[in-house]
């Protein structure tokens, strides 16, 4: 992006050298800057491209692990309605037999309770 010289009337050719050599600079300095852009733009795409992947994974991964915590729990749930229902089925075939573990069960529990 060029300027217009500002040259001062009534001044002599060193000003003019002056404004020359400041534009030229000026100029320099813009075109590194445009050559360090370019230069750091592949490094800026490459780490914006790994963080993307990272994220990618990571999220995979706690994804494949909600999954497997959900399918877990499911198992559990199943296995809890099955020892549940074997339970009633249990009590139902023997209710002496239940209701004297059941007394049993009770009769511990107060005396290790009372023994504190």
């Amino acid at each position: 992006m060029e300027t217009p010289k500002i040259v001062p009337s009534g001044s002599n050719g060193a000003a003019g050298n002056i404004g020359s050599t400041v534009d030229q600079a000026k100029s320099g300095a813009h075109s590194t800057i445009d050559k360090v852009a370019e230069s750091a733009r592949p490094a800026v795409d490459r780490l914006s491209s790994t963080a993307h992947e990272s994220v990618d994974r990571l999220s995979d991964s706690a994804s494949q692990a909600a999954d497997m915590l959900s399918d877990k729990m499911n198992q559990l749930m199943d296995m809890q309605q099955e020892l549940l229902e074997d339970a009633r089925v249990r009590v139902r075939d023997r209710p002496v037999t239940a209701l004297a573990i059941a007394i049993a069960a009770g009769f511990v529990l107060a005396s290790l309770l009372r023994s504190r």
